[in-house]
């Protein structure tokens, strides 16, 4: 049996086929053979490696990083004869990193395996044509080209083009999993499937549990009408679909985006849909939009990886030196092989461990934002998610944040506020507080119950285009009528003409003619009329307006809404003064403007017009320019109608976030496509302006120089000011983008002000000035912050990308690092999350490197007592486990659970956030202190118990209590040290850590010099002396008291310090630290 029987379709009367594009031929009931199947197969594989490539795979990726390299090059000479230490020592542990790494990759990849076989292994109906019956079959089995039948509350399994939908309007469409809506969409079918709707569709109301035979009929009469369709190249964009269809010799018509479903979405309030598989498996949109993209690397990172080629270049050159003098002092040492040597004697300046601790303290961090309740959100419980740990400290760093305003300082939440009419201006149609009578409505009502009035017909015919002019649903429900739409604006203004008597009913399908109606019904006392909707010209964010053809009562409207600025020049008459001033008026109150207009159509130009539109939409080359063109050529000489003024209110704690990100010393820009007055009027109602500052203006610009002109002037207005904005539009930003030189003196302006507006901009225009601050000023962390789709640019162009979960899909939260629901939760993410991500991390590079630096001292200092011999300083036992079991785990959960102030002291304090800012706790000065602590620590830790032990000959017994002594001064030196340099010293997290790394180095210390096992390990604690050197160390005085001592006087400078910057000289953060009663203060 062969479930799937097409043939790819060459020479047809359609274009030629371009790469990618996909034509298919249904010809009648005959069987072809299964070897012209064509197109990719649907099974879906998210893993990385198979059976044969993990091993490899997974080793050619962790070799990517430069540390690994220089440790397998250690792990060679390790082997050699001359190596000072045992291969086991150095092998052993490195190999163990490599296996953990990739056990790690096989486990994740084990789990994608297993959501692969669970997806793929989903079964759906395919028409079988060998059968002529629908057969069940794996999602993995399905091509394009087949025919399937999905029923009620099943998934989608490919993109499919609806061929029928039995419901009333079509097939309603859960789209949450894919963009995160979750209103309930129409997808009807193209106007050639339309009439098998009526002649094959009956609607049932019962449920329906496999395909019923109307739907068998359905593909066999498509069959013999020779059914052909040509699919456009696969496209992540979500409303990029369309196709072209040829039925029979005569239909022929075009598919949009309205026109598919897409994989993963799921059937709702629909017995049963037909469909034929357009895109399968890698081709779908789930598929394209799940992408990974290019990973952002931190600063702090990189400054790691700076860090640890210095210290490798340090060490280099230590070993040069050494291996030069060993040459020196004894004449036939070779060279080479001395320098191996103490390369491999101290190599753990740079340890194994150094990025895996890394990566877990990230991990840790990270999942504090997740686990973080002050961040959820109250009507949901959602909380915030970091998508990646890799970026927790970079929060803490950043100098600009760039926000959408739409859905992100606001609510997203559109309410139909005011509207004009001609001269007449309705002001107000929101309810008050007090429930009091909406004057605006009232108004509208008395007029539209007058029909002698004379604006009736005009505020009726406004207020029917705002019924009309739309892709909204109605859904009647208990009596009322309930509407949803992709787009809150076009429900809002659907709704405030339901408000003024005139309600869009329903939307339905007119059978007969294959295209679809809308009911519109009002004012009171008048009958329902039926529009029919010739055609929908989409609303772009390029387009900026959408347009809706129709006729009614014998007469044809392209009725068009859009923003003024594009409106403007397709009126037959530009805006008169009022209409200007009532613009102004509306965009002053912080209202979303659209101006609405239309004009009558003559059944011949309609038809020619017609006949290019349709043209359009079939090519498969340069479609969305042929529309463009074709929708241009009607969208002229418009009357205007009127306008109508959206009230998007500010979310929640937005003026209070923004004070406070301000006081933060980031700098703010709000990037929006609004007009320049609205968005200057709400950057005044969240607090971005205020009444102080001084705005310099840079708009309107219409070339290069006038740009260039207007940069000049603003500088000179800010120029001398201490509290300053810039308002720009996308028109002036476009001629400045362009001059390098404008691009420089916009950088300059923006530096000088502390908040900044952008109007009227594309979401290309968001990301390039994003790329402008990133280019001029590469130290400079940014921040972008959105909720749709067409803030996805700026977010993944940022260095770190914000998304809020919002109304307009999940798209900027799929691009994001971190999702967050409410802008006000970005205060707790940045002055409390990722201020203290950013000192932890830095604190935990400089201690990391600093402790392991100390160590490598004592080897340095005893070279030059060896006479440059080789010989290693201390037991290598002890040197292998420093990092893995002594002093790895103490660091990473002092510094995870390290506490400075409380959150609520810190978000009321947010001038503490400028330390990130200034970078205080990761710069060149701070790193060069902990190094020069390192060389001070590990040169006193080992030159007091040599000095003191008298005979400190190699391999004898007084030089291995000395080097034994010397390692446990190591351990005690730098276990205080991270003791003094933690904030919440009196809590467990902080000191239990520190006595619990030394007590494991004295059970680790007494286990390699008593037990059997750990004396053929270490034979040099015990052979040769008795009491073995660990029982001689704690039965002594004098190591008793060096061990005990020494470690207080090493870092009696570090107390002076810490004392000077917390008492005498201290920071913002210390000072907060003692005003809310910490506990922290070292040397009171």
């Amino acid at each position: 049996m062969q479930p799937h029987s097409i043939r790819l379709a060459m020479g047809l009367a359609m274009d030629p086929l371009e790469p990618g594009q996909r034509s298919f031929e249904y010809p009648g009931a005959k069987v072809l053979p299964a070897n012209l199947r064509t197109g990719e197969p649907n099974r879906v594989s998210t893993t990385r490696f198979t059976a044969l490539t993990w091993i490899p795979k997974s080793l050619f990726l962790q070799f990517q990083r430069a540390a690994n390299v220089y440790f397998l090059f250690i792990a060679i000479i390790v082997c050699m004869p001359f190596s000072p230490k045992r291969w086991q020592s150095k092998v052993i542990p490195y190999v163990l990193v490599l296996t953990w790494t990739a056990l790690k990759d096989l486990f994740e990849d084990s789990r994608r395996r297993r959501d692969d076989k669970i997806e793929n292994s989903r079964k759906c109906w395919v028409y079988d044509m060998q059968e002529r019956n629908f057969v069940q079959i794996p999602w993995s089995g399905i091509k394009p080209g087949d025919f399937i039948c999905t029923l009620c509350d099943e998934a989608f399994p490919a993109d499919l083009l609806v061929v029928c939908a039995v419901g009333r309007e079509g097939a309603f469409i859960s789209t949450v999993n894919l963009d995160g809506e979750t209103n309930l969409k129409l997808r009807s079918p193209p106007p050639v499937f339309q009439s098998l709707v009526d002649t094959e569709c009956p609607e049932q109301s019962q449920e329906v549990v496999r395909p019923p035979l109307p739907a068998c009929d359905i593909v066999s009469h498509l069959c013999e009408g020779a059914l052909v369709v040509r699919f456009a190249t696969p496209s992540a964009d979500l409303s990029d679909m369309h196709a072209a269809l040829e039925f029979g010799t005569e239909q022929r018509c075009a598919a949009n985006c309205m026109n598919f479903v897409p994989r993963g979405c799921v059937l709702r309030n629909t017995p049963w849909m037909l469909g034929i598989v357009a895109y399968a498996g890698k081709d779908t949109k789930a598929c394209l939009n799940s992408a990974t993209v290019a990973g952002k690397v931190s600063s702090l990172q990189k400054a790691l990886n700076y860090c640890v080629y210095g210290l490798l270049a340090s060490l280099f050159l230590v070993c040069i030196y050494m291996a030069t003098l060993a040459a020196v002092a004894e004449p036939g040492t070779d060279w080479a092989v001395r320098f191996l040597t103490y390369t491999i004697t101290l190599y753990h300046v740079v340890p194994i461990s150094l990025y895996v601790s890394f990566e877990i303290l990230k991990l840790v961090l990270g999942g504090f934002i997740d686990f973080d309740r002050q961040m959820a959100d109250e009507a949901t419980g959602q909380g915030a998610k970091a998508r990646t740990a890799d970026l927790v400290e970079e929060m803490g760093q950043v100098d600009f944040i760039f926000s959408d305003k739409t859905g992100t300082l606001t609510a997203n939440e559109m309410r139909f506020a005011e509207c004009a009419v001609g001269r007449l201006v309705f002001s107000s149609f929101l309810q008050d507080p007090l429930g009091g009578p909406v004057g605006g409505i009232q108004e509208v009502q008395e007029i539209l119950s007058q029909p002698a009035h004379a604006q009736h017909e005009a505020v009726l015919w406004f207020f029917t285009c705002l019924s009309v002019c739309h892709t909204v649903q109605a859904d009647e429900k208990d009596g009322s009528v309930q509407y949803s739409g992709p787009s809150p604006d076009e429900v809002a203004l659907v709704k405030g003409a339901h408000k003024a008597g005139i309600v869009f009913k329903a939307r339905r399908v007119d059978k007969e003619h294959q295209r679809a109606e809308v009911i519109v019904s009002g004012p009171p006392g008048r009958p329902d009329r039926t529009f029919s909707i010739l055609s929908v010209i989409e609303f772009t964010a390029e387009r900026k307006r959408m347009s809706v053809i129709c006729e009614v009562e014998g007469h044809i409207h392209c009725i068009t809404k859009g923003a003024d600025v594009v409106m403007s020049p397709l009126l037959v008459a530009p805006l008169a003064q009022t209409e200007e001033q009532q613009l102004l008026s509306f965009s002053q109150k912080g209202l979303r403007t659209l101006v609405v207009a239309s004009v009558q159509v003559d059944t011949v130009t309609f038809a020619s017009w017609q006949s290019k539109w349709v043209a359009s939409m079939m090519s498969m080359d340069r479609r969305a320019e042929l529309m463009d063109e074709c929708a241009a050529a009607i969208e002229r000489n418009l009357e205007l109608i009127g306008i109508t003024a959206v009230e998007d209110r500010l979310q929640d704690g937005v003026p209070e976030t923004v004070a406070k990100v301000k006081s933060a010393g980031i700098r703010l820009w709000v990037l929006t496509g609004d007009k320049t007055e609205t968005a200057v009027d709400i950057a005044y109602s969240c607090n971005l302006f205020t009444d102080k500052d001084t705005l310099a203006f840079v708009t309107g610009a219409t070339s290069s120089s006038a740009a260039s002109e207007s940069l000049r002037n603003a500088q000179k207005v800010l120029e001398g000011t201490a509290s300053g904005g810039i308002v720009l539009d996308g028109q002036s930003i476009k001629f400045i983008l362009e001059d390098s030189v404008a691009a420089d003196d916009l950088f300059e302006l923006g530096l000088r002000s502390r908040s900044c507006v952008c109007s009227r901009l594309s979401p290309s225009q968001k990301r390039k000035l994003i790329e402008l601050v990133r280019l001029r000023s590469p130290k400079a962390v940014t921040l972008a912050i959105g909720d749709g789709a067409n803030d996805v640019p700026m977010i993944l162009g940022a260095h770190v990308g914000i998304g809020i979960r919002g109304k307009e899909g999940s798209q900027a939260v799929q691009a994001s690092d971190v999702a967050i629901s409410q802008f006000r939760h970005l205060l707790p993410l940045l002055l409390c999350h990722g201020r203290r991500a950013y000192r932890r991390i830095a604190t935990f590079l400089c201690y990391y490197l600093y402790k392991n630096v100390a160590l490598a001292w004592g080897d340095i200092i005893w070279a030059h007592q060896d006479n440059f011999s080789g010989d290693v300083a201390y037991p290598e036992w002890l040197s292998t486990s420093f990092n893995a079991i002594f002093t790895s785990w103490p660091i990473l959960v002092v510094l995870a659970f390290d506490q400075d102030i409380p959150d609520v002291a810190a978000t009321a304090n947010p001038q503490i956030y400028q330390e990130g800012v200034r970078r205080d706790w990761f710069n060149r000065k701070l790193f060069a202190m902990w190094m020069v602590a390192a060389a001070w620590h590990g040169s006193l830790a080992w030159i007091v118990p040599n000095l003191s032990f008298g005979n400190t000959a190699y391999d004898t017994v007084d030089f291995w209590r000395a080097s034994t002594t010397s390692f446990t001064i190591v351990i005690n030196v730098i276990s205080l040290k991270l003791f003094i340099h933690s904030f919440s010293r009196s809590r467990a997290t902080s000191w239990a850590p520190v006595v619990g790394s030394i007590l494991v180095y004295v059970l680790v210390l007494f286990l390699l010099g008593y037990v059997s096992l750990g004396q053929r390990m270490q034979p040099n604690l015990s052979d040769g002396g008795n009491p073995p050197v660990p029982g001689w160390i704690f039965s002594n005085a004098a190591p008793l008291v060096q061990i005990l001592l020494v470690p207080v006087i090493a870092v009696l400078p570090d107390i002076a310090c810490l004392t000077w910057s917390r008492r005498l000289s201290p920071s913002p953060l210390f000072r907060l630290e003692r005003k809310v009663g910490s506990d922290n203060e070292i040397l009171m």
